[in-house]
């Protein structure tokens, strides 16, 4: 089971001890920007724009995590970061959660994120590249 969190709740647990994986491609990341100390593994990325489970999950594991570490996602709006956990559940993940809002949150009524919800728009810290 995924756990689902508000970017404060997210922050709380990150301070004592949860791990941050931004699953974004890495153009977000660099552009949009990134949350301090977290780290990048795409979900999907150019050229391809697939999503590759074994690819992910082999990334994943140059980290040495520990399968019950309190894991945190985030991407940009908390539809990756839900795949992503899921992904990572079945291949024997415990402790699995996602920020949501994501980092830009849901789209407000002229279609742009950022002003809705999310990490940024709640003010939780990151970072421009």
């Amino acid at each position: 089971m995924i756990k689902n969190y508000l970017p404060k709740k997210a922050v709380k647990l990150i301070l004592e001890g949860a791990i941050l994986i931004d699953v974004r491609c890495e153009a977000e990341n660099k552009f949009v920007g990134r949350v301090p100390n977290s780290i990048l593994i795409p979900w999907l990325d150019e050229p391809e724009w697939e999503v590759d489970e074994e690819n992910f999950i082999k990334t994943f594991s140059r980290f040495d995590i520990d399968k019950d570490a309190e894991i945190i996602l985030i991407c940009r709006s908390g539809y990756r970061s839900n795949d992503a956990g899921k992904c990572l559940v079945k291949n024997g993940f415990t402790n699995i959660a996602h920020v949501v809002s994501g980092f830009e949150g849901d789209l407000d009524e002229e279609d742009q994120r950022g002003n809705v919800n999310g990490w940024r728009h709640e003010g939780m810290p990151w970072v421009q590249c």
